[in-house]
C-alpha cells in the first residue's frame, strides 16, 4: 500500500461508485477523502487550495470529459498523482492515461466499472509512471555546459538491472541505465535530466562513448558473476547514424578485453521509425561484428515488419505498458500475444519490461515469455549492488495471489 497519500480527490458524479471509493480509501488508511461531481468546482479547489495527494478522476462527467479535466489541470500547476475511472471502452481509459503522461502528469492507471475493493488497492500499490520529479514543468534540466564538463570528470554512472530466465531460475544478463551524479548535492538525477539535453545539443555520441567506457571498466565484475552474462547499452539513432560507430567500438572493447557477444545494443522501436539508411547499414556492421542487437519499448512505436524483417534484430522487448495493463486489459494481451508470435517467427528472443508484480509475471509466463526484467526482481543498481536479486524468481506470494481476485463491492 502506498502510505504517502494522506489526502485522495474523488472526482465522479456518480454516488454509488463514489461511496465505493471513498470506503475502500478510508478502510485502507486514507486520512482524508474529499468528493466532488463537477470538474470545475476540483480547478477551482487545487487552483486555490491545498493541493491532494491524488485525484481519481472520472472520464465522463456533467460538465466535461476526462481529457479535457487533465488539460485544465495544466495551469493549476498540479503535482500530485493522478487515477482515472472508466465505464467505457478500455482504449478510451489508455488514451487519457496516455495524455496525461504527455503532460508530465504521474499516473498510477486506471480502474474500470463496476469498482472492485482489489482494483482500488492495485492501483493503490502501483509504481506511477513519470514521477512527479521528473515532470516537464517541474524537471531540473542539466545545461549543455554542465554535461560536457561531467561527462569528462566522472558524473555519468552506470547502474544495471537484471534480466532473468524464471524458468532456469537464473539471471542471463543486465541492462546498463545512465545515472548522473549532482557534485554539489550528491544526488542521483535520472536520465531525464540529461539525455534530452545532449541530444538536443549534439553531444549524445560523446556522451553515449564515455558511458560505453565506464561499463566496460565493470566487467571484471560481471565475469566473477557469471562469465557468460550479456550487458544492454542503449544507443541513440544519432549516434547509430555515425558509420563509424562499428569501429570506435570495437576498438573500445579490444581495449577492455571484452567480447562484442557479450554487448546487447538496444535501440527505441519510436525512434526507428524515421531511420536513415546509414543507420540499417551501423547496425548491420555490429549485428556482422558480433554485437547482439535488441529493439526495445516494443509496441510503442510504428516499426513496420518489413523493418523488422530486414533489420538483424535478435531480441524483442515488450514495453510495460502493455505487460502492466495486461492483467486487466485484453487488448494489451492480444498486443503482447501478437509479438510474441511475430518475435518466433523472426527467431527473436522476447523480454517482458516492466514486471513488479506477481500477477504480471505470472500472467507473461503463462503467455509464453519467460524472460523478464523490471522491480519485481530488482530495482537498478550500481555495480557494487547489482547482484543482490531476489530468489527464488519464480514463486508468488499469496497476498499478491490474493489481490488478482475480483470479489465485487
Amino acid at each position: 500500500m502506498n502510505s504517502n497519500y494522506e489526502h485522495v480527490l474523488i472526482l465522479e458524479d456518480d454516488a454509488v461508485t463514489a461511496a465505493h471509493l471513498s470506503s475502500t480509501l478510508s478502510k485502507h488508511g486514507i486520512t482524508t477523502v474529499t468528493r466532488f461531481e463537477s470538474g470545475f468546482d476540483v480547478l477551482h479547489e487545487v487552483e486555490h487550495n491545498k493541493h491532494p495527494d491524488l485525484i481519481l478522476c472520472d472520464l465522463r462527467l456533467s460538465d466535461m470529459d476526462g481529457l479535457q479535466f487533465v488539460r485544465f489541470l495544466t495551469e493549476t500547476h498540479y503535482e500530485g498523482d493522478i487515477g482515472f475511472i472508466s465505464g467505457n471502452d478500455s482504449r478510451v481509459l489508455d488514451v487519457v492515461q496516455q495524455l496525461a503522461r504527455s503532460l508530465g502528469y504521474s499516473v498510477l492507471g486506471g480502474v474500470t466499472k463496476p469498482v472492485t475493493p482489489n482494483q482500488v488497492v492495485r492501483l493503490l500499490m502501483a509504481r506511477p509512471i513519470n514521477e512527479p520529479e521528473q515532470q516537464p514543468h517541474s524537471i531540473y534540466s542539466l545545461t549543455a555546459n554542465q554535461i560536457i564538463k561531467g561527462v569528462r570528470t566522472g558524473a555519468l554512472l552506470p547502474y544495471y538491472q537484471p534480466k532473468v530466465d524464471i524458468i532456469d531460475n537464473r539471471v542471463i544478463g543486465f541492462e546498463s541505465l545512465a545515472r548522473w551524479r549532482d557534485r554539489k548535492t550528491d544526488q542521483i538525477l535520472s536520465p531525464a535530466t540529461f539525455i534530452p539535453v545532449a541530444e538536443r545539443f549534439g553531444i549524445i555520441s560523446e556522451l553515449s562513448l564515455t558511458f560505453l567506457k565506464a561499463v566496460l571498466s565493470d566487467f571484471k565484475q560481471f565475469d566473477a558473476f557469471d562469465e557468460q552474462v550479456t550487458v544492454a547499452v542503449n544507443f541513440s539513432i544519432d549516434s547509430l547514424s555515425d558509420r563509424h560507430l562499428p569501429d570506435m567500438l570495437l576498438d573500445l572493447l579490444r581495449e577492455y578485453d571484452v567480447s562484442p557477444s557479450r554487448i546487447v545494443i538496444e535501440v527505441t522501436e519510436s525512434r526507428l521509425a524515421n531511420e536513415r539508411i546509414n543507420v540499417l547499414e551501423v547496425l548491420a556492421r555490429l549485428h556482422l561484428a558480433g554485437f547482439r542487437l535488441s529493439i526495445d519499448d516494443f509496441g510503442t512505436g510504428y516499426s513496420s515488419l518489413y523493418r523488422l524483417k530486414h533489420t538483424p534484430f535478435e531480441e524483442l522487448k515488450l514495453d510495460r505498458s502493455f505487460v502492466q495493463d495486461a492483467v486487466r486489459d485484453n487488448s494489451a494481451k492480444a498486443v503482447i500475444r501478437s509479438s510474441m508470435q511475430l518475435a518466433k517467427e523472426l527467431n527473436m528472443q522476447v523480454v517482458a519490461e516492466g514486471v513488479e508484480t506477481a500477477a504480471e509475471q505470472q500472467l507473461v509466463n503463462e503467455m509464453g515469455c519467460g524472460v523478464m526484467q523490471g522491480f519485481r526482481f530488482a530495482k537498478p543498481q550500481p555495480i557494487e549492488s547489482a547482484f543482490n536479486i531476489e530468489w527464488p524468481l519464480h514463486q508468488v506470494s499469496q497476498v499478491e495471489s490474493h489481490l488478482t481476485g475480483d470479489a465485487r463491492v
